[in-house]
């Protein structure tokens, strides 16, 4: 192996070891992406390579290039005699062959010119795209950071028999979700009840039918139409107010006319007082209020909309029945 090929082993060995250690702190949340990007920009500035250069603009001036064509043809010839009579070829039909070019620089331009425009947009879709990444990457760690240590706010014990009477004429199968415990789930199979479970917390169960695994990425597998209602007793004091609305919206589309539905809330007062305020500032939003809940699902044209409050006001119970 000459000194060159060494050398240029040795430098990729380099740049492996320093992506892998990259990759690795930003997964730890020690690196923002703002850092890793202005690094990686730093990075090719300096150590040009060439399938970094073969982008969108590069293909581009390629079709930009290619669609122009000389019309003067070339004359070269090894005798006189040849060059005379192709001077002459290219002299008669110099028109035609201009006309057929102009024809082609034109498709050129027009093939070009919305490729041009789809690249300004993806460009500007990537620049807001990456203020968004700025703006939550720092909240992402530290949200992640509190949601570990926050207290889990399980269904109220005593609002197990009014859930129960809720669902019994429910027409279909009913989802729990998302469950910090398994009590709930537990009593109303014992009152056989349809219904299954999804859990994120990451606990270890033993139960056939509740499913480990992310609210959304399950809704996201379902069908429209298949849920004959739904109970929420886990999101409120963890999911933000967008992943909240996401997540009814979802649930909603989900569920079949006069699918059952039920929300636990805790009081929002009595979640600050639990969690402290660095928490309720740096999960960006708190829990909605059960007039908030009562307000959402009567927007969409559900009746029987009602709500109860616990005996130690710690939570409420907003029960109501889809159109």
């Amino acid at each position: 192996m000459s000194d060159s090929e060494s050398d240029a082993q040795y430098f990729q060995n380099v740049v492996a070891e320093i992506e892998a250690e990259a990759k690795r702190r930003s997964t730890a949340g020690e690196y923002p992406r703002a850092l890793l990007r202005s690094l990686e920009e730093e990075f090719r500035r300096w150590v040009p390579d060439a399938t970094l250069e073969n982008g969108v603009e590069d293909t581009i001036r390629g079709i930009e290039a290619a669609s122009y064509i000389e019309p003067a043809v070339p004359i070269a010839s090894r005798t006189k005699v040849g060059r005379l009579v192709k001077w002459w070829v290219r002299r008669l039909t110099f028109f035609y062959h201009r006309h057929i070019t102009q024809q082609i620089t034109a498709l050129g331009i027009h093939i070009t010119r919305p490729l041009r425009l789809l690249d300004a947009s993806l460009k500007g879709i990537d620049r807001r795209l990456a203020k968004l990444e700025d703006q939550l990457d720092v909240g992402a760690n530290i949200r992640s950071e509190l949601l570990a240590s926050l207290p889990i706010f399980s269904e109220c014990p005593e609002f197990r028999e009014p859930i129960r009477e809720h669902l019994r004429d429910a027409d279909g199968r009913t989802l729990l979700g998302d469950l910090t415990d398994l009590g709930l789930y537990q009593f109303l199979r014992e009152e056989r009840l349809n219904v299954y479970g999804v859990s994120s917390a990451g606990s270890d169960t033993d139960a056939s039918d509740v499913r480990s695994e992310d609210l959304f990425t399950h809704l996201g597998h379902l069908n429209s139409r298949v849920l004959g209602g739904f109970v929420l007793c886990g999101i409120a004091g963890r999911y933000t107010a967008n992943e909240q609305l996401r997540l009814l919206q979802l649930l909603l589309l989900r569920s079949t006319p006069g699918a059952k539905v039920a929300v636990v809330v805790p009081d929002p007062e009595k979640w600050l007082s639990q969690v402290g305020p660095v928490a309720a500032d740096m999960l960006q939003g708190r829990p909605l209020h059960p007039d908030t809940w009562v307000y959402l699902l009567t927007r969409e044209h559900a009746v029987d909309v009602k709500s109860i409050r616990s005996a130690d006001s710690s939570s409420h119970l907003v029960t109501a029945t889809l159109k």
